[in-house]
Order: structure tokens, then C-alpha cells, then sequence
């Protein structure tokens, strides 16, 4: 076995271990900004930190068959897994940016209403 490809992968895991515990920590400080009508969040499916639990654990779910074709023999499963694991990587990225860009958002719109900005 190759072990750039283990490397390879023990690194992108450690990313992507540290990258879901931002994306949840981020989930939770936007579930703690009010809505703009001022009425309380209901803990739905489709709130801040639902659906970044759902998020993350589907990331997960695509993460391990991803780090199972790198270490196969064959090329072409090799091949797909390194796009696999490709793709969930911007897939994280994409989520933590714009986790960060709602959060910033957010706290622009609190700041014009003439209220302190914070958690």
C-alpha cells in the first residue's frame, strides 16, 4: 500500500474532523440569533442546527466509502474515491463559507438595528 495515500488520507480526515466541529459550532451561534419577526425558533428540520447535524452526518456517510476506494488496489476505485473525497471537501468548504457568511449577515442586520453586536 501506498503510504502517500494513507498520509494523504489521515491528513484530509483530520481536516474534515476539524472542519464539522466548525460547521456545528456555527450551526449553533446562528440558531442563538433571533428571527427577524422577533418570535422564538421552533426546533424544526430545517433549523440552524437540524440541518447542519444532518449535513455533517451525511458528509460522514460519503467520507467513509470515499476512504475505502482510496485504499483498494484497483485504479479506476482509487480514481473515484479521490473524487469523492474531492467533492465532499467543497462540499465542507462550501458549508463552513457560507456558514460564515450567514453569521456575518446576520450580525450586519443586528448592528443596523441599532443593537450591540454579539453572541
Amino acid at each position: 500500500m501506498n503510504e502517500k495515500i494513507l498520509l494523504l488520507l489521515a491528513v484530509v480526515g483530520v481536516f474534515f474532523l476539524v472542519s464539522s466541529v466548525v460547521l456545528l459550532h456555527l450551526g449553533k451561534i446562528i440558531d442563538r440569533f433571533p428571527p427577524k419577526d422577533g418570535a422564538p425558533r421552533t426546533g424544526s428540520i430545517t433549523g440552524p442546527v437540524e440541518s447542519t447535524k444532518i449535513a455533517v452526518v451525511l458528509f460522514w456517510i460519503m467520507f467513509l466509502p470515499g476512504a475505502w476506494a482510496v485504499l483498494q488496489e484497483e485504479i479506476v476505485i482509487i480514481i473515484l474515491g479521490i473524487t469523492l473525497l474531492f467533492a465532499i471537501c467543497l462540499f465542507m468548504l462550501t458549508a463552513v463559507v457560507f456558514s460564515f457568511a450567514v453569521l456575518s449577515s446576520m450580525g450586519r442586520r443586528k448592528n443596523e438595528n441599532g443593537e450591540v453586536s454579539g453572541e
